[in-house]
Parts: C-alpha cells; structure tokens; sequence
C-alpha cells in the first residue's frame, strides 16, 4: 500500500498505525520509501529457498535467535526492543522530532482499557508498546502506564487522522481464518484468530459510524501472524488491492484539481 503512494508521488500529511502498522508507519515516516522498506524486512526475514548454509552465514538465523526471549519473564516470547533495532539501525529513530512526516502511534492502556495515542518523545518505546500484542511480546511501561498492542482497542486507527486530514485512507490488514469451516484450530490459530475475531468486531463497529474517505482490505485469510517467511507471497495476493487504493487516490487527486480550476 505504501508502494501505492510512492508510484503516485504521493506524501501523506500524516500517519497513524497499531501494531504492525505502527512498526510500518515509523519506517515509512522516517524518510524511508517503500522499496526501501522491504530490503529492510528482506534482511530480517528468511524464505522457504534459503537453504541452513546459506541462513548461517548471513546470520539470519542468530537475528531471530536474539529475538526470543527463552525465560518467557517478561509475559512475552519475543523481544520487541530487538525487533525494532534490527529494522532500525540504519535509519534514525530515537524521536518522533527525527520523523520528516507527522506520525500517531496507537497503543491501549492495559489498567484502563482505552485508546492511547502518541506522537512526541521517544519513538521506539512507542512502537513497541502499539505492537505488544499479549502473549507474543510484552507490555511496555511508558510515562506511568503499562500499554500494550493498539489494535486490542482500535485496530485500524484511521480515525485519530479524521480531523487533520482531507482525505483519510484505511488499510485493514486484519483477516479471517483459512481453517476448514467446522474443523478445531490448534493453538496458535486459536489465540490470533480470537483477537482477530475481536478486532474484526471492533473495525465494523467504526466503519458504520464514521467511516474513513477510503478503506482498503487486502485479502490475507491464507496468512497468519508470524508468517514473514511468506511476504513475496503476501505482496502478490496485495497487489489488487494496491491497485484499487491506486485508482481510489487518482480519482481523488483528479477531482480536488478539477475543484481548484
């Protein structure tokens, strides 16, 4: 989607993101294109065609092996801090002054179940917390609140954009279950397809009362959460939504200039 905006010239005026949106929206708000963005997750990320000589020496098995968290203390598996260094140790982002575009994290208040939204201070801890999704990774204390994953209370926060912005996109990456309808998930796609089910519910909710200029939902129910070895495969199953949110925009942009003569 950030593609899209990039073959039309497009900057936006500002961006919010949860989650895994919000890991996007740092890297994309801090100057960043889109292709540069997924040599970045390249680096991180390993295919079914990488074979064990060739994962040992670019080290990419030692990258995931420094993200886990083997003494599970911390109520997470996986240590967000590592995760967001990885992504950002060639680009600066100790700040939200660093951004060159405006930027809202969406984090939730785990005492007080609400939306919280951030866009000063330090950046990375900010990230973190959005995507402290529970059980994968775990809650960061920030200014005197423990905060975990955004999309827990506002999966698609295209709403803390409704009145700054012109034009509002939303791109919901949330998807259904590839199970077999009448068949028992395990266990991983039961504890991720709840909080999808949870979201999903959330998502409707907003959309009937205040729904965004345009929103995207590219069709991932084939995917799953932890599924990175499958991102060529996720950017060609997106690229008719790409294309959708492409002609959306261009229908945009043509009629604000027909508007100012």
């Amino acid at each position: 989607m950030l593609e899209a905006l990039d073959e039309l010239g497009i900057t936006p005026h500002c961006i919010s993101g949860c989650s895994i949106g919000a890991v996007m929206g740092a890297l994309y708000a801090s100057g960043l294109s889109a292709l540069e963005i997924r040599d970045t997750l390249d680096q991180l990320a390993y295919s079914p065609s990488d074979t064990m000589r060739s994962l040992l020496s670019d080290r990419k098995i030692n990258r995931w092996i420094g993200l886990i968290d083997p003494s599970f203390g911390n109520s997470g598996l996986v240590k967000s801090e590592s995760i967001m260094a990885s992504l950002c140790q060639d680009r600066s982002c100790d700040s939200f002054d660093d951004l060159v575009i405006p930027f809202k994290v969406v984090a939730t208040d785990f005492w007080e179940g609400r939306t919280v939204v951030i866009e000063s201070g330090p950046l990375k801890p900010a990230v973190q917390a959005s995507m402290a999704l529970p059980g994968l990774f775990p809650p960061v204390e920030l200014d005197g609140r423990v905060l975990i994953d955004g999309g827990t209370a506002n999966p698609v926060p295209y709403d803390v954009l409704s009145d700054s912005c012109d034009v509002v996109v939303a791109v919901d990456i949330n998807s259904g279950s590839s199970a077999e309808p009448g068949s028992v998930p395990g266990y991983f796609n039961t504890v991720f397809g709840s909080i999808q089910i949870m979201q999903q519910a959330i998502v409707d909710q907003k959309l009937k009362s205040r729904p965004p200029d345009i929103y995207i939902k590219p069709d991932l129910s084939d995917f799953r959460t932890l599924h990175y070895h499958r991102a060529d495969e996720i950017y060609q199953q997106a690229e008719s939504a790409k294309n959708e949110l492409k002609r959306q925009l261009t229908e945009y942009v043509e009629a604000w200039n027909v508007q100012q003569g």
